[in-house]
């Protein structure tokens, strides 16, 4: 991050890699992005494999302990991914290939490429596995992979791994990393001019900050309507911080509601091995965080502009970081 920085509410499109100046209109700046995305799928080819049999595949990752995260990201994935590997018999990954990142733009306009995605490269990474369990932790699952998933008939346990929205935003903003703003925010994030997020009134002429602020928001939303399908469909979720995860009593309990503690688990080994993978900072920030003079005020219009279309989201987030 440059020290060069004035305004601390938005950076200049020049100092920030692969962006191009805001006065560029949004759905060009969109569509140079697209223009590359063949250079991606020709990346991600070699883990083409289409099923001959689509419903023995999706039988094969059926009889499979599936798990997955529904974050915002900046929030512990790699954490969680380092517990997950104490257990016996699993696969842990953090954001492995095939990456769901490289259909991340389609999938936001055409489930259909999101179920191609995930018949074609997902599903039969994940067959190919010879652990019983898999666990896959990353932001991507919820940005229009999730349906398609239990429409094909699979039913994943879910960690909804959260963290306070400022945090998430703040820690966005530091990594230039904002949503439909240069390389990183559009092939990472949604934004508010994808189809059926959150209304943001005017967003393009929002702060960076405020549309750091507002992804969080949005993903607290999916979150929360993520559990309530996922319950319709029989599966299990489960709601956490990394710092809850710190607490080793917390994290057993996290493994029983995911079915993944056995009974003849060393829980005392467990716990040695847990506090050692907590005692250690995965993937921080290299960079100090940027300093938002008018975060409040900031943040505060934001929520003006998004709680008429989800009212109840205000408590909710103020409810679950009180402590």
């Amino acid at each position: 991050m440059s020290s060069a920085i004035s305004d601390p509410t938005r950076a200049p499109a020049s100092e920030a890699r692969g962006r191009l100046p805001l006065a560029v209109p949004f759905i060009v700046r969109e569509w140079v992005f697209m223009l590359n995305q063949y250079r991606r799928l020709r990346r991600i080819a070699k883990f083409r494999t289409p099923p001959t049999d689509p419903a023995a595949l999706v039988d094969a990752v059926r009889r499979k302990q599936l798990v997955f995260t529904v974050t915002a990201g900046r929030s512990g994935t790699t954490y969680l991914t380092h517990l997950f590997a104490l257990l016996p018999d699993i696969a842990s990954l953090h954001e492995p290939q095939p990456s769901f990142v490289y259909f991340l733009r389609q999938a936001q306009h055409s489930p259909a490429m999101a179920r191609r995605f995930l018949l074609d490269y997902k599903l039969p990474s994940i067959a190919r596995r010879a652990e019983t369990r898999y666990a896959e932790t990353g932001h991507m699952l919820c940005k229009g992979f999730f349906e398609p998933l239990l429409g094909l008939g699979i039913v994943p346990r879910i960690v909804m791994l959260r963290r306070q929205p400022r945090l998430i935003a703040t820690s966005l903003l530091t990594r230039r990393t904002v949503p439909g703003r240069g390389k990183l925010g559009f092939k990472y994030l949604v934004h508010p001019a994808d189809p059926g997020v959150l209304p943001l009134s005017d967003w393009n002429a929002r702060t960076d900050y405020q549309l750091c602020f507002w992804y969080a928001l949005e993903i607290e939303r999916r979150q929360h309507d993520y559990a309530t399908l996922l319950a319709r469909a029989g599966g299990t979720s489960i709601d956490v911080t990394p710092d809850e995860l710190r607490d080793g009593g917390r994290f057993l309990a996290l493994l029983e509601t995911l079915g993944l503690l056995d009974r003849s688990t060393d829980r005392e080994t467990l716990l040695r091995r847990h506090r050692e993978v907590s005692a250690v900072t995965y993937n921080p920030n290299l960079l100090p965080p940027v300093a938002i003079a008018s975060r409040d005020a900031e943040e505060e219009a934001v929520w003006d502009a998004v709680t008429p279309h989800a009212p109840w989201l205000r408590a909710d987030v103020a409810q679950r970081y009180s402590a």
